[in-house]
Formats: C-alpha cells, sequence, structure tokens
C-alpha cells in the first residue's frame, strides 16, 4: 500500500502550486499519506475532509481526484468514475489547464479499462486539446505522452500492437522533453512495448524490454510494473518450454502480486500461473488457481457490470431527451399515430413469437443442465454385467471402435481420469488431443477411445467441444461481463481455433447461436 499511495502523491504533488495550494498541501499531505498507509476507509475520511475545507475550484477538484484514485485501487469502479466526473465539472470552470489534461486523462483511463471505448477516446481528444493551452512546456510534453501512452493502452486491448508500438515511441519522445518522473514513464513504456512484441512473436525483442523495464524499475521493486515485466518473462520462457526460468519469474511475479491490490495485476498472473501448472500437469495446482481467479473476474465483473449497466441506462436518458427537444412537435404528432398503429400490430406479433422463443431457450438451458447432472452421475457410474452386453451391441450400432477388452480396474481408473480433466478445464486448451488426454489418463488412444464412445456416447472431437460449450453457457450465466465480451474473446476463452468454429458447435449444442443465446439469457433472468 505504501509504494502505491506514493505513487499518486507524485502524480498529484510534483506540480508547481500557488500559496493557498502549498499550505493546503503542508496541513494534509502527511495526514492522508500516514492513513493510506494502514487504513483505506481512513484515507477516505481524509480524502472527502480536503474536498470540505477546499476554498477554491481546483482545490475541490484535487480532493475529489485524491478519493477517485483510492476508489481506483480498491477497484470501485463506480465510485471512482463518480469522483471524478464531479472532478471535471468543477476543473473545466477554471484556467487551470494542467489539471484539466489531468482529470481527463484519468477518465479516458478508467473508460477504455470499462471497455467503453468512445467515452476514452472522448477524454483523449479533451486532454490533449486542453493541453495546448498549458504554457509551461514541460507539463504540457508530460501530459502529451501520458495520452499518447492511452492511445498505446488502447490500440493493444483491440490488439493492434504494431500501431501499439508507434504510440509507445511517441509517448517516450514527449515524456523526455517533459523532463518528468523519466524511470517510471520509462519503465511503462518498456513493459507495455515487452508485451506488445510478445504478442507480435518477436520474444528476443520482448525480452530486451521487459528487462529493461526492470532496469528501470529499481527504485521500485515490489510495484505492479515489476510484476507486469515479471509476469511478461514467465510467459516468453513457458512458450520456449523453458520450464525453470518459466517458473523463476512467475514466482517473482507473485509474490509481488499477493501484497499488490490491483485485481488486473491477480488476473494476468493467474492466467500465467494456470499455463505452467498445465503444462507440468499439476492438476491440483491449475484447479486451485483457476477458483482464485474466478473469484477475482467475479469482483471485477460486479463493479464493471453495475456501472457499465447504469452509464448505458444514462445514456439512453440523455438521448432521449435531445431528441424530444430538436424534434418538431407536429410532425411527431402525425409520426407518432402512425408509429402506435404500426407498432401495437407489430408489437402482438413480436410478443407471440418472442414467447415463444424464449420458452425454447428455457428448454435449451434445462436439456444443458440435465446432460451436466448426467454426466457427472456417469463418472462414478459402474456398468452392471448385463449392461456391458447391451453396450456393446449399441456400440456396434453407434458405428465406434470393434470391442475392446479391458479389465474393470482399468475402466474405472479412465472414468475418474475423466472426470478430473472435465473438472480442471484442461479442456480449453486448443492443442488437446486424443493422445494427450490419453497420457493425462495414463492410458493409450484405443482405450480412451473406446470409454468415451462407451460412456459418453461421442467421439473425441465432439466430446470435446460439448464440454468446451457447456464451460461457456455456465460462465456467460454466472458471470454477467462475459455477456459484454465478443464472440471472438468467448471462441478463444473455449479453446477454439476460430470464431466461425465456435459459432458452429455452439449452434450445434444448443441449437441457437452464441449473440441469441447472451440475448435470451439477458431477457430471462429479467422476466
Amino acid at each position: 500500500m505504501k509504494k502505491i499511495v506514493f505513487l499518486f502523491s507524485v502524480l498529484f504533488y510534483t506540480v508547481s502550486f500557488s500559496q493557498d495550494m502549498q499550505a493546503f498541501n503542508k496541513i494534509y499531505y502527511k495526514t492522508y499519506v500516514e492513513t493510506a498507509q494502514t487504513d483505506f476507509k481512513g484515507a477516505v475520511k481524509v480524502a472527502d475532509s480536503l474536498f470540505t475545507i477546499s476554498e477554491t475550484p481546483v482545490l475541490q477538484a484535487r480532493s475529489l481526484m485524491l478519493s477517485a484514485s483510492l476508489y481506483k485501487q480498491s477497484g470501485e469502479v463506480k465510485k471512482s468514475v463518480d469522483y471524478a466526473l464531479r472532478a471535471g465539472e468543477i476543473i473545466q470552470q477554471t484556467d487551470n489547464y494542467n489539471w484539466q489534461a489531468k482529470v481527463y486523462g484519468f477518465l479516458a483511463t478508467e473508460y477504455r479499462r470499462l471497455k467503453l471505448y468512445d467515452n476514452s477516446r472522448l477524454y483523449m481528444e479533451k486532454a490533449f486539446d486542453v493541453s495546448k493551452n498549458i504554457e509551461d512546456p514541460k507539463s504540457a510534453n508530460n501530459v502529451k505522452g501520458l495520452m499518447q501512452q492511452e492511445k498505446a493502452y488502447y490500440e493493444i486491448e483491440k490488439k493492434n500492437y504494431k500501431k501499439a508500438v508507434v504510440e509507445i515511441n511517441k509517448a517516450q519522445q514527449f515524456f523526455e522533453l517533459s523532463g518528468a518522473n523519466l524511470d517510471f514513464f520509462t519503465a511503462n513504456n518498456e513493459q507495455l512495448l515487452g508485451l506488445s512484441y510478445y504478442h507480435l512473436n518477436e520474444p528476443k525483442k520482448a525480452l530486451q524490454h521487459y528487462n529493461s523495464a526492470l532496469s528501470f524499475s529499481k527504485n521500485d521493486p515490489g510495484g505492479f510494473l515489476v510484476g507486469l515485466s515479471y509476469n511478461g518473462l514467465a510467459n516468453i520462457y513457458l512458450d520456449q518450454k523453458d520450464l525453470k526460468n518459466g517458473k523463476k519469474y512467475l514466482d517473482l511475479a507473485e509474490k509481488i502480486s499477493k501484497k499488490s491490490p490491483y485485481l488486473e495485476l491477480k488476473n494476468e498472473i493467474y492466467t500465467t500461473s494456470q499455463k505452467y501448472y498445465a503444462a507440468t500437469n499439476d492438476l491440483k495446482n491449475l484447479v486451485s488457481v483457476k477458483k482464485q481467479q474466478d473469484s477475482v473476474v467475479e469482483k471485477l465483473s460486479t463493479e464493471s457490470t453495475a456501472f457499465i449497466d447504469q452509464s448505458f441506462t444514462s445514456m439512453q436518458k440523455d438521448n432521449k431527451r435531445v431528441e424530444e427537444k430538436s424534434s418538431n412537435k407536429n410532425v411527431m404528432l402525425i409520426l407518432g399515430g402512425l408509429f402506435i398503429i404500426l407498432g401495437g400490430i407489430y408489437f402482438l406479433l413480436y410478443r407471440i413469437k418472442h414467447k415463444r422463443n424464449l420458452e425454447h431457450f428455457r428448454e435449451i438451458l434445462k436439456n444443458i443442465e440435465e446432460k451436466s447432472a448426467l454426466a457427472k452421475q456417469r463418472n462414478f457410474e459402474l456398468r452392471e454385467t448385463e449392461e456391458i452386453n447391451a453396450e456393446e451391441q449399441n456400440l456396434q450400432s453407434y458405428k465406434a471402435e470393434p470391442s475392446v477388452s479391458m479389465s474393470a480396474e482399468t475402466e474405472q481408473k479412465i472414468l475418474l481420469k475423466l472426470k478430473e480433466f472435465e473438472e480442471s478445464e484442461l479442456f480449453t486448451d486448443n492443442n488437446v488431443s486424443l493422445s494427450t488426454l490419453a497420457t493425462y489418463c495414463e492410458s493409450n488412444s484405443k482405450y480412451l477411445s473406446h470409454i468415451i464412445n462407451s460412456y459418453k456416447k461421442q467421439d473425441f472431437n465432439n466430446y470435446i467441444n460439448e464440454l468446451r460449450i457447456t464451460y461457456i453457457v455456465k460462465k456467460l450465466q454466472n458471470f454477467p461481463l462475459y455477456r459484454k465480451y465478443k464472440i471472438a474473446v468467448l471462441s478463444e476463452e473455449a479453446g477454439f481455433s476460430s470464431q466461425n468454429k465456435f459459432a458452429t458447435i455452439f449452434k450445434k449444442v444448443t441449437t441457437i447461436s452464441p449473440s441469441v443465446f447472451i440475448k435470451y439469457l439477458q431477457e430471462n433472468e429479467e422476466a
């Protein structure tokens, strides 16, 4: 916590202020830092007290931004953005362009993290426009550098890694002109370059930039940038099958993550940990880390979803008011009457069709749940002697492999390993194959294929595909944030090699497309 407070103190207190601002700092800065190190609620109270005693708009805006920063650290997105928006309303009434740029830059970052990219770009442009009015060239270049860096984050989230590299280099040029805390900003840029080159499949360059980020972070060895850099190095070595070095840097990253309040950092490192445990077939730790990540994702999604829903509702209300003011009353009356008549007819037809579709959707959910429950039951069931003969006859009609002779103990062992496999979510690895699964089950492909055909009533490909689709369905049901992801993201999460293949298999299993499923899932919960 101490390092985080220090970082924000640098961002908010290293600018040149007038005498009243300096007095403001002397009275409350020491109390704020000491409180924030040990007590989050106490720190928030101190920040709120700053607003209460602030006599100028600039001081009020600064106080609100301190609160926004604290809530950002704790993952409370809604409160963080609300405080920043209030600060923006106040600061835009002044001619303090430096602080206007800081507030707009903060909002650009938060909206980008929420994947509200239009809002993010709006505030980025505001910050750039305001920076033109900043008289001090160093301060102006610092703002421009931060906004170029924000553009790089935007391009990275859009997976435009070549564009991200260009934006990072531009940001570095501005930072060098500003003469600001160059080590911190350079370390951040180097970490971003490492991430970009990693995704561009240039591991040598990625290693170089990650190591450079670490060298510029010597004064903050436990900071989140160091954690991200260690995590990046771990990913590179794991991709190269260098498990020793991969584990070395993963351990360093995890050490920082355990002490850090940043949920995004924890989420990234949990993903890398799963990659390592999957590579080492450490099922126990893989499942444990997955559960920890789900908890973090749920916390992130709860705050983000609530904020996004509220934002869209507010935007819809604002748009409606604008439309009402700009519309011609007479034209609206005529069109409104016609709309009511046609709309009434359409509404009746739509409701009938929609009701049928929703009932069909509920039946789909019921079938998926029944299949899942039946699969769990079968994991521990052994067939009776008379059932074995029936199963062998079914297999012949199913056109499965020829009868395979194996002991009951071997069957039970493979079934138990399949149960572990289904619960571990290793099936989301797009490299899983019949032979790799057979190795995992400590068996051979022939035996495994026979067991899957006999007990799962499917061939290997359909068995894996149904597990993946069921996995995504449960994610969509239990984590509302997943419903806002693009289909390509869901496809990758489930382990499919392409978006089209995912959509095809999803419709085959559920009888409806992913987008329609998400739509009806939302409506079913609201009903």
